[in-house]
């Protein structure tokens, strides 16, 4: 099955997948993000993207005796969306989608969406 066929079967298209700008107040449909008078310059700044999965605690002595083939739970429940940090701050959650045969991400829901529900 082709990446563009699975993503077609999990109810998305190209568009979806590969359209940031709407995610990122481009889209013309929406009122435009406002920004400071030079804030434009600031568009091209290279910002850390990370996926995290889930996390947990432990301690020094738990992690220092696992051996290959230990299994250590995590904290999230499969199938609940990740969470998106961009330079180490939760940005948004998402779900693992394929991209022309690599990994890409689909926001389920940003930071801004959140504030605006509370």
């Amino acid at each position: 099955m082709s990446n563009v066929q699975s993503a077609m079967d999990t109810g998305m298209n190209d568009m979806d997948m590969l359209d940031m700008g709407e995610l990122f107040g481009d889209d013309q449909a929406q009122a435009p993000v406002k920004s400071g008078p030079g804030m434009a310059m600031f568009r091209d700044v290279p910002l850390t993207v990370t996926l995290e999965v889930a996390s947990t605690e432990v301690t020094l002595g738990e992690l220092s005796d696992a051996e290959a083939g230990d299994v250590l739970p995590l904290d999230k429940a499969v199938g609940e969306p990740l969470d998106v940090k961009v330079n180490g701050v939760l940005f948004a959650k998402a779900e693992v989608v394929m991209v022309n045969g690599k990994y890409g991400l689909k926001f389920v829901s940003t930071r801004r969406e959140q504030k605006t529900d509370a």
